[in-house]
């Protein structure tokens, strides 16, 4: 389900207040302290992202305007030199119609920017969010997902730097990551995952840095499949990666940063999903003129990575679990006056799917495989008529073509929002 669009402020999660309320004064000449609220009401014309020709049970609404309030606060502190920052929001969302599907939502981010006198740095960082999941129809041919879903999340990462000021430096990161559904259609999909990474990265000159690491990954599915009425067949994941990084700055208006990565994933149980190739993305970022910014952002990935989510495209509540998608994502913001921005965004996604079910008694396995295609337009307004204040409106368009309907459904759909934001810093 798609929730109103919030600020994007909300979508920075903190904990970070709970740690920097002993920190002392901020050593920055501005307040590093923010407490604000949002209210946005919005309408979606297909909340249950249904087909056009599937039907809805019996006093369920298939369009619906809902209503948002959220009360967010955060830090963003240098002491010495390390340095704080973070966020965290609270939101309670209301449904005029499916009122079934009223939740409260929250979002709570910390990180650690850490460095010493020599040439050691890294980050420390953990979050914690809950969300409504959003309706994926892929229960099946003609079937309907209905039933309110919350996903969990939580996610812990740490970085090691050594090498500040000189051309090379050594990296090494260890990231865990937990999530979790309230719905049992979602049971298989749950899991636990562990990474830890070690890399090396020259730095050519003062436009061009390169990269490489070794990542791996193990995913736990503890109730992968279901053998009893109280007990589950576990699965497994293994992931290996190997980074190739480029971050090139050729002038001061323009970045482009890229990823290669082969990859491999191998599945214990779930083999259907197993996976072979390259992913990556590449990125470029170009101030167009002093009032025009353009980022554009071609991402290919597996469903579950937690790239999705550090890109910018898996949002709150997202569940994908394709094999492997493409992603092309333009944004374009524009200053009209010093108070007023516009912004459009272009999303186009292409998604590999595959689903293995392997039968209770029998233990054969069958496989259904499937992709489908995504496009999204977003227009979006903003006005800040104070420093403190700040009103937005978005509507966007989503259509979805589909070649297998057991797996992901063709659809399409409208949504508009609107919001005011106050904040105190």
């Amino acid at each position: 389900m798609k929730s109103p669009r919030t600020p994007l402020v909300l979508h920075l999660p903190l904990a970070a207040t709970l740690l920097a309320l002993g920190a002392g004064p901020a050593v920055a000449e501005t307040n590093p302290y923010f407490i604000g609220l949002v209210q946005s009401f919005g309408h979606e014309s297909n909340l249950y992202r249904i087909g056009d020709n599937q039907p809805l049970p019996a006093g369920l609404s298939k369009s619906d305007s809902i209503s948002a309030t959220a009360l967010f606060a955060g830090v963003d502190q240098s002491l010495g030199r390390q340095r704080i920052y973070g966020s965290l929001n609270l939101k309670t969302n209301r449904y005029a119609s499916n009122k079934a599907l009223n939740n409260a939502s929250h979002g709570l981010n910390l990180a650690l920017d850490w460095s010493t006198i020599e040439r050691l740095s890294g980050m420390l960082s953990v979050s914690a969010d809950q969300n409504l999941a959003q309706f994926n129809s892929r229960n099946g041919a003609g079937s309907i997902e209905t039933r309110k879903n919350i996903v969990k999340t939580e996610q812990a990462d740490a970085k090691f730097r050594l090498g500040l000021v000189t051309q090379y430096t050594v990296e090494a990161a260890l990231g865990y990551r937990q999530v979790d559904y309230s719905s049992v259609e979602y049971q298989r999909n749950q899991y636990q995952q562990t990474s830890h990474s070690l890399g090396l990265s020259y730095r050519y000159n003062g436009a061009l840095k390169l990269g490489s690491a070794l990542r791996l990954a193990h995913v736990a599915y503890p109730q992968f499949r279901q053998t009893s009425v109280t007990t589950f067949e576990a699965d497994s994941l293994k992931r290996k990666d190997l980074d190739l990084t480029a971050d090139w700055v050729p002038d001061a208006i323009s970045q482009v940063v890229l990823r290669l990565s082969p990859t491999r994933t191998t599945y214990d149980r779930n083999t259907g999903s197993n996976f072979s190739g390259l992913t990556g993305s590449a990125a470029w970022d170009w101030q167009a003129t002093g009032k025009s910014k353009l980022a554009t952002l071609l991402w290919r990935e597996t469903g579950q990575s937690s790239y999705a989510a550090n890109l910018g495209f898996a949002q709150p509540g997202v569940v994908d679990y394709s094999t492997i998608g493409t992603t092309l994502r333009i944004k374009g913001d524009h200053q009209i006056t010093s108070k007023t921005t516009a912004t459009a965004t272009m999303t186009y996604a292409h998604r590999s799917l595959t689903d293995t079910v392997t039968a209770t008694l029998l233990g054969a396995s069958t496989r259904t495989d499937g992709s489908d295609k995504t496009a999204t337009l977003a227009l979006g307004g903003r006005w800040s008529p104070t420093r403190s204040a700040q009103l937005g409106c978005d509507v966007s368009n989503t259509q979805r073509s589909s070649s297998n309907a057991r797996l992901s459904v063709a659809l399409r759909g409208n949504s508009l929002s609107c919001y005011g934001q106050f904040v105190l810093q």
